[in-house]
């Protein structure tokens, strides 16, 4: 069996039918007489996740000659196949990505089959998380205050060569597009989503002489709704950018996305996402992907206003200071690198 396969999911149609009817209950939606199904509350994005890696583990008991029985699920989901499962998967991709995918595989057969104890997956996914290579995190490097100067300098680099050329071209309107992009994101570190779903007049609205984002709970990932309101320089940056520039890409006058594209339609997430990397991998020498700007966020606040840190849960958007604790614990260790070394440093100067 050759793993580009194992790449491809099951479509939903060829699902087992029972399966695909508890699938659709779980993610039926409520009203007023009930809550609905048990996922109705994720997000599409979240949806789309466990459904892709329930699609692929389909997919392998497919190839295998399998059909899950949904009244003997145990059958073909049991330890012995998830090794081989597994095994097949890593011909393909780490070990990092199978633990995510068996971790959504998992929340997947739960709304599935709720009836059955899945503990012994969740503890399988965590030892091959455990067992995973860490990734060099060089994104780390870098904090929020030069990834907002970054897209100043491109933004800055933009409006000079528009005056220089005594228009604004193509070109430039892309260069200060991206800029923007970077230092919006470098000061409020939203996810990709809700980036590339930004609206002028609905989510960028005026407030007084300066300009906010006002973005509702459909739009975020935790239903919470997100209400900021930019600084002045910042303000003054999409003022001249609706002004002078956004215009100037092709078909922008077309529809009322921020972050309008080459072809005439709005920018998708993988071209954000592509082209802040693009960006950031030319000044720093390693690409920093939008996620990393939460990172960033994170490590600047604690090193900056450490005993404010707390409010840094509202800023990502966070439930609970739980998830960001663990950034904040990370950048701590490094923090007490950074001093170790900078001792080091100043002992050796002062001992040549």
């Amino acid at each position: 069996m050759q793993g580009i396969y194992l790449r491809k999911q099951l479509p939903f149609a060829e699902w087992p039918q029972e399966i695909r009817r508890r699938w659709e209950a779980a993610f039926a939606k409520g009203n007023f007489l009930d809550d609905g199904g048990p996922a109705a509350h994720l997000q599409p994005t979240s949806r789309a996740a466990l459904k892709s890696a329930c699609g692929r583990f389909l997919r392998y008991l497919d190839l295998e000659g399998c059909e899950v029985d949904a009244e003997v699920p145990g059958k073909h989901i049991n330890q012995k196949v998830l090794t081989a499962y597994v095994e097949y998967r890593r011909t393909s991709c780490s070990d990092r990505s199978i633990a995510i995918e068996l971790h959504h595989l998992r929340l997947a057969l739960r709304l599935i089959f709720p009836q059955v104890d899945w503990t012994w997956l969740l503890n399988a996914t965590k030892r091959i998380a455990r067992q995973a290579k860490p990734r060099r995190a060089k994104h780390h490097l870098v904090t929020s205050e030069r990834l907002y100067l970054l897209g100043l300098e491109l933004m800055d680099a933009a409006i000079d060569a528009a005056k220089a050329l005594g228009t604004v071209s193509k070109t430039c309107a892309f260069d200060y597009r991206d800029g923007l992009i970077i230092a919006l994101v470098a000061v409020i570190p939203l996810r990709r989503r809700t980036l590339t779903a930004l609206r002028l007049k609905v989510h960028l609205i005026r407030s007084g002489n300066l300009r906010a984002l006002d973005i509702p709970a459909a739009d975020t990932k935790t239903a919470e709704p997100i209400e900021f309101l930019l600084s002045p320089e910042l303000s003054a940056r999409i003022d001249l950018y609706l002004e002078k520039f956004r215009d100037r890409i092709p078909g922008a006058a077309r529809h009322d996305g921020l972050w309008p594209s080459n072809n005439g339609n709005l920018m998708d997430d993988g071209s954000i996402y592509d082209a802040v990397r693009r960006r950031t991998r030319k000044a720093f020498g390693f690409a920093v992907n939008l996620h990393a700007f939460r990172h960033a966020a994170l490590t600047f606040w604690s090193i900056h206003d450490p005993e404010n840190i707390l409010a840094g849960k509202d800023l990502l958007g966070h439930r609970s200071f739980g998830t960001t604790e663990k950034f904040y614990i990370m950048t701590q260790s490094r923090v007490a690198g950074r001093v170790l070394a900078d001792a080091w440093k100043k002992r050796l100067q002062k001992n040549s």
